[in-house]
């Protein structure tokens, strides 16, 4: 787990020493129909930061496995509105989330990476495999919001 947590910090550090250099056009553009801004991208990790840290937490609690659920992804960015959020209330929310996620892998007990997790459609994953998957999904979406828009 302290390769995750290291590579989650990287992307915090990353993230935070190169979001507030965009121009706020680039952040709040939309590149097509169904299709999230930058602001709406961090939004998502937001959700996302805020759905896995749960899981973390609940997969050492017992009883195995724990039962992912799915959430309406969607759903929660237009309802949290993140497109009219200022950036760096966005930005600071999604860094103390990771932070606190990295804190919580770094301190799990070495049995806890073995716990199972398991997916409504009865896909059954490892904590050490979930905690892998959250930090690719955040790789590729914070590579999203640094790479230029082409308008």
């Amino acid at each position: 787990m302290q390769d995750i947590s290291h590579r989650l910090r990287n992307l915090v550090e990353l993230l935070n020493s190169r979001l507030p250099e965009l121009p706020e056009t680039e952040l709040v553009y939309t590149p097509g129909p169904g299709r999230w801004s930058k602001k709406e991208i961090l939004g998502h990790l937001i959700d996302s930061a805020m759905n896995n840290h749960r899981r973390f937490v609940m997969s050492q609690l017992g009883p195995e496995p724990l039962l992912i659920t799915p959430y309406e992804q969607r759903e929660w960015v237009a309802l949290a509105r993140y497109q009219f959020t200022p950036n760096l209330e966005l930005l600071n929310l999604w860094t103390l989330l990771n932070k606190q996620i990295a804190r919580l892998l770094e301190n799990l007990p070495s049995t806890a990476a073995a716990q199972r997790c398991e997916f409504d459609n009865g896909y059954s994953v490892t904590l050490s495999w979930l905690a892998e998957d959250y930090v690719m999904h955040l790789e590729h979406h914070v590579q999203q919001i640094l790479n230029p828009v082409s308008y």
